[in-house]
This record gives C-alpha cells, sequence and structure tokens, in this order.
C-alpha cells in the first residue's frame, strides 16, 4: 500500500463517524511504526490473543448496539465502530516481524494445526473496511469527495502502463457512474414509497375492513396484546392517575380511518439551554410528570398530557407541533427523558372549526337516531357528555372480539344499534360523532392510558397493550378529554401475572436502565466510570505483547558486521582448486579435497602437473587445521609453489574446457 494511506483513511473515518479525534490517534499510531526500528516477535499464540480480545470487543459492542438502538440503528452502528474493534490486530502485524497474518488465526477449527497456514496482509482489506464503516455514517455532502481521493490515491499505487490521460479518464467515469447510480437510486426510492402509499390509500378506500375502525396513525389494533413496554411516567406534582396521555389528534372521519385535516406541523424552536421548549408561551402550569420514552430511529410522535405548555430536559435536534396539538420529533436520540408541565384544565389545541361538527353522510342515521334517543339537541357540552357518558357506560360493554357487520351497515352502525361490544376505536368514534350531533366541536384522538404502577422501578409504566383511543370535546373555551370506554378494557387488555412475563420485565428494566446511561447527556460517575472500563483489559494486553521478545528491524545487507574469519582462508590452494574446476576437474560440494585429489591423480590427465598438487594439499591441511599453524619457510613454500603451478596452467578457452573430461 501507499505510504501514509492507511492513517489517511483511518482520519477520514474519524471524520465522518464524529470521532475524529479517535481517527487521528489510531493512524499516527499506525503511521509511527515508519519511525519505530525494533519489531515484536510475536508467535502465532500472540495473534491468537489479540483476535481474541477484539472478539470480545466486537460481541460486546454488539450486545450494546442492540440492546440501546432498534435493529437497523444497531447493525450500522456496529458496522460504524469495526475499524475500531479491529484495530488491535492490524496494529500487532504492523509492528511484528511476520509481516502477516496466519488465516488460522480467524478460525477455531485451524488453530490447532501445528503447521504454517497462509499468511495475509491485513492492511488492504483494513483500508476497505474503512471506508465502509465510514459510509455508515450517512454524510452524504462530504463521504463521496473523500471516497473519490482515497479510491483514486489506492488504485494511483497499482496503475498499469497505459498512458496517464486514460488512466484519469477511467476514474472519472467511474467516478460519474457512481454518483449517477446514487441519484438513480434515491429517486427510485422516492417513487417506490410514493406508489406504495398510494396504492395502500385507494386500497383502503374501495375495500374497507368491515371489523374494525382503523385510524392512519398508530396501527393499535397490532399493539394491543403486547406487553412491550413503551414509555415510563414518574408523576410529579399536580398529577393523578389514571391519566391520558395524547399522541394525536384527528378531525375527518372517512371510514374506517379517522383523518387530520389541515394538520401541518410548524417548527418549535429551542430555548437558549437547548433543552427547553415552550410549546405555549402565554400558559399557566399547574401540574408535572416525567416521561420516558423511546423513539424509533429518533423520530416519532411524543405522549403527552393535555394542555401542556413546557418540556424541560428533552435532548433533541429539532421539534414541531401541528395546528392539532401533535408534537413530533424530527431528530433526537433513540430514549428521550424529559419533563413536562401542562395545564390540567388547559388545551394546547386550536380552537374548533366548522369541519370539528361534521357528521359524514353514511353514519348520519345512525348517530341521528342514537342522538335523538339520549335527546342531545340543544344540552349545555357538559351536560351532553354526561348522557353519552352513562349511555355507554350502562350500554355497552368492552371486546377485543368483533364479527363482521350485518349486511348494508356500517361497523359504526352495527355496534351502536346491535352489537353494542367494541374496543376503544369504537367508543371513541361513536363518542366524537354523537357529541358533534349535538352541536358540541368534538375530535378523535389517540395516545396512551398511564395506570400501571412497576414496584420493581419505583414509577409508572405504560405498555404496548395500553395504545387507546377517545374524544376530545370543546367544552368553556377548552378541549377537554371524553373518554367513554369502559373501565373494564383496562382488565381485558392485561394478562395474568406469569414467571415468564416478571422475567420479561426484569429484562426490560434492565434494558432501560442501560439506555438511558447510552442517551443520558450527563456525565455523573456512571457514565464516567462505565467509560473507561476497557482500558485495564488494553494495558493488560499490551503488557503481555510488551513483555515478548523484540527484535531489531531488517536491515539493508550492506550494514551486515563482516563474517569473521577462519584460520587458513588465505591459503593459496583456493586458487589451485578454482583453476583445477576452470580446467575440468571441479569438486562437488560433498566431496573432501583429499579424495577429489585421488580422484584426479588416478585420471592422470597428461596436461597436468599433478605431483606438485600433493605437495601443495599438504601444506594447505597444516595452515587450515593445524593449531601452531605453518612455520614462515612452509608459509613462502605453499605461496610460491601455488603461484608457480598457476603460471603452468593459464586457463584454457571456453571451448577447450567445454570438451575437457
Amino acid at each position: 500500500m501507499p505510504p501514509l494511506l492507511l492513517g489517511v483513511g483511518l482520519a477520514f473515518w474519524g471524520w465522518q463517524t464524529g470521532v475524529p479525534l479517535v481517527g487521528l490517534a489510531m493512524a499516527l499510531v499506525l503511521e509511527a511504526r515508519t519511525l519505530v526500528h525494533s519489531r515484536w516477535d510475536l508467535q502465532r499464540a500472540d495473534f491468537n490473543r489479540v483476535s481474541d480480545f477484539s472478539t470480545v470487543l466486537l460481541v460486546l459492542t454488539g450486545v450494546y448496539q442492540f440492546v440501546a438502538n432498534d435493529s437497523a440503528r444497531a447493525m450500522t452502528g456496529l458496522i460504524q465502530w469495526l475499524p475500531l474493534l479491529l484495530f488491535p490486530v492490524l496494529a500487532c502485524q504492523l509492528y511484528s516481524v511476520a509481516g502477516g497474518v496466519e488465516t488460522a488465526v480467524f478460525f477455531w477449527s485451524q488453530r490447532t494445526r501445528p503447521d504454517t497456514t497462509t499468511r495475509v496482509d491485513l492492511g488492504p482489506p483494513y483500508f476497505v473496511l474503512s471506508l465502509l464503516s465510514a459510509s455508515a455514517a450517512n454524510a452524504p455532502r462530504t463521504f463521496y469527495g473523500g471516497l473519490v481521493v482515497l479510491a483514486a490515491w489506492a488504485l494511483w499505487s497499482v496503475r498499469g502502463r497505459s498512458p496517464l490521460w486514460r488512466w484519469i479518464l477511467a476514474v472519472l467515469v467511474a467516478v460519474g457512474i457512481g454518483w449517477a447510480g446514487h441519484l438513480g437510486l434515491a429517486a427510485a426510492q422516492r417513487v417506490v414509497e410514493r406508489r406504495a402509499q398510494a396504492l395502500f390509500l385507494s386500497w383502503m378506500r374501495r375495500d374497507p375492513d368491515p371489523s374494525r375502525t382503523a385510524t392512519s396513525l398508530g396501527e393499535i389494533g397490532e399493539l394491543k396484546l403486547s406487553d412491550r413496554i413503551v414509555m415510563r411516567v414518574e408523576r410529579g406534582g399536580g398529577t393523578r392517575v389514571p391519566l391520558l396521555l395524547r399522541q394525536a389528534s384527528y378531525n375527518a372521519y372517512h371510514a374506517p380511518a379517522w383523518i387530520a385535516v389541515d394538520g401541518g406541523f410548524t417548527a418549535v424552536l429551542p430555548e437558549a439551554d437547548g433543552a427547553t421548549w415552550l410549546l405555549r408561551r402565554d400558559a399557566t402550569t399547574d401540574a408535572r410528570l416525567t416521561i420516558s420514552a423511546y423513539l424509533a430511529r429518533g423520530r416519532g410522535l411524543l405522549a403527552l398530557p393535555s394542555g401542556a405548555a413546557r418540556l424541560d430536559d428533552l435532548m433533541v435536534v429539532s421539534l414541531a407541533r401541528s395546528r392539532l396539538g401533535a408534537v413530533r420529533v424530527d431528530e433526537g436520540l433513540g430514549l428521550v427523558t424529559f419533563t413536562a408541565e401542562f395545564a390540567r384544565h388547559g388545551s394546547d389545541e386550536s380552537p374548533p372549526t366548522a369541519g370539528d361538527v361534521r357528521v359524514p353522510p353514511r353514519e348520519t342515521e345512525a348517530i341521528t337516531q342514537v342522538a335523538a334517543e339520549l335527546d342531545l339537541a340543544g344540552r349545555p357540552p357538559a351536560e351532553a357528555i354526561a348522557r353519552v357518558r352513562q349511555y355507554f357506560r350502562e350500554r355497552f360493554r368492552y371486546t377485543r372480539y368483533l364479527g363482521a357487520a350485518r349486511p348494508g351497515r356500517t361497523a359504526l352502525e352495527d355496534f351502536l344499534l346491535t352489537t353494542r361490544a367494541g374496543h376503544c376505536e369504537y367508543f371513541a368514534t361513536a363518542t366524537t360523532l354523537l357529541l358533534r350531533a349535538s352541536g358540541v366541536p368534538a375530535r378523535y384522538t389517540v395516545g396512551y392510558a398511564v395506570h400501571q404502577w412497576s414496584p420493581v422501578e419505583h414509577r409508572w409504566v405504560v405498555r404496548a397493550r395500553d395504545a387507546h383511543a377517545w374524544a376530545s370535546a370543546w367544552v368553556g373555551g377548552a378541549w377537554v378529554d371524553v373518554d367513554t370506554t369502559p373501565a373494564s378494557w383496562i382488565d381485558e387488555e392485561a394478562e395474568a401475572p406469569s414467571l415468564w412475563g416478571s422475567i420479561n420485565d426484569l429484562w426490560e428494566w434492565g434494558s432501560f436502565a442501560f439506555a438511558r446511561w447510552r442517551w443520558s447527556e450527563r456525565q455523573d460517575r456512571l457514565t464516567g466510570n462505565l467509560g473507561w472500563l476497557l482500558i485495564p483489559l488494553t494495558m493488560l494486553l499490551v503488557w503481555r505483547l510488551w513483555a515478548r521478545r523484540r527484535v531489531a528491524a531488517a536491515a539493508p545487507p550492506a550494514s551486515a558486521p563482516p563474517p569473521v574469519s577462519r584460520a587458513g582462508d588465505d591459503s593459496e590452494f583456493y586458487a589451485v582448486e578454482r583453476r583445477l574446476g576452470e580446467l575440468g576437474f571441479a569438486r562437488a560440494p560433498d566431496v573432501s579435497l583429499a579424495r577429489w585429489l585421488d580422484a584426479i591423480l588416478a585420471a592422470a590427465p597428461p596436461a597436468l602437473a599433478t605431483a606438485p598438487l600433493v605437495e601443495l594439499l599438504a601444506l594447505h591441511y597444516r595452515h587450515r587445521f593445524d593449531p601452531a599453524g605453518l612455520p614462515a619457510a612452509e608459509r613462502r613454500r605453499l605461496s610460491e609453489a601455488a603461484a608457480a603451478w598457476l603460471a603452468a596452467h593459464p586457463p584454457a578457452p571456453a571451448s577447450a574446457s567445454a570438451a575437457a573430461p
């Protein structure tokens, strides 16, 4: 890989994922290897330990992400942190003499093999992984440009011999195709979403389900039987339980759906601290409660008490409020905990319009009949509400199980005139339309009912099955909650306590505590300590590796120390041996000088003077192996005799040498 490419890739990853200091520190650690002149002598067992350490970090991070986030965000978060989790393995490779990592390190089944397995260089795949993890941060304005620069840098190092202009043209074409593909996929996604939504709405209008009234928001029917805890409530001053927390209100009924007409959202700006949001600046509050709620992918509707005017400690980026009182988080954390201040007899919705007293033509006959039976015409709003409450309390019952409506009747008409049994959506819809028929403006409202106290958590818990629907009526210049669903609905929805349910509640409580720490903005002792738990493990690993034997980095051959000289290395007989080899009498490496010379003497070549060779070999052996060495006179004799023999036997021409036996 080109120098610095790996470090720049890590710095780019840190920038894209919001941890620039972490990415820069990792880059400096890797690139500093060129300044360090020693390397660790790590064996396979050492790499096994480092790989296991990274695996433990990977598992812990995965558990953490899936507990603190939904599955999609958890997977994205895990991918973002992969370069950090696998960093120890790469660092050990770059700071070791191995030059690579054996494949057996990554497979438990191969670790028992005694032989050395194939070594792989983790640098290139780690560089690609860094780019992939950076893309998971979803920063389209800056990511693509950085990707192009880094990819071109990497490709430049392995370019072929083609002209430069061809290489540049190929890169530009690839960049253009990639950008066009990105725009095309985004446009295709928008088209598919619009077509799917239109198809779904047309299906609802053409073939409504007569067995249930469905709101266009909430899907209450699917959640009714779920014990999953979606919110936690801590009661403050002036609050009484049970209470209703509203998510949204609707003002137009088109069976089987309620629709919010003119319910557009307006952005709400935070106060100077960034965590206080005023929904109504001129309101006077007399009650408060603390709510902890999960937000899917950091977005969703907040469930708030009617009359909510101020939200404190709400750590979100953006907030919006509709004319019908719904409050929506557009960008925030996976879990929010905030305090809501509200007026118990106030309202945060817009005043009624003509649409709030309209009864759909399909339901007019049944609604008019019941309204006449209750004598609601001309009654004051409070009295009309009281009569409707009494009517449903005395003559109706709650049930989740309903059959199809009779032919020729709507589901609501069958509920009012025949079955007189249904779930909260039936009661809320009927109440809203009956109040409208009596001249009282009313809206359909959905949210949650708070009624269950948790002795384990010491707070009120709200489960998915507590999703509820009720009516809101305009009385005395404010919207008030009118819940006519029989109180038995809570017992009907609740399941008998079980051991598994208790275990599940404990698990959810632990998950909540973990998520609250995960998304908390406070730097308390728990936050500070948990963030440093991995440091002792990392220090232990570094100490174990540092204690290993380190060796000097490989030096160029020219700087290697000269070999140690041996006695007799200056013997002139070596020149005689080389000349004999040139004349066609080369010695094999496994044959001693004495045996080699005996073979030459036995051959008795006429062109060679062999008698001096015997004396020369004897002098050479004494010079080479005699601890006392050769006397000066004999040393001169070896030198002179060898020179004389070499002079008498000059090198043969190439052709003659080749023809020699």
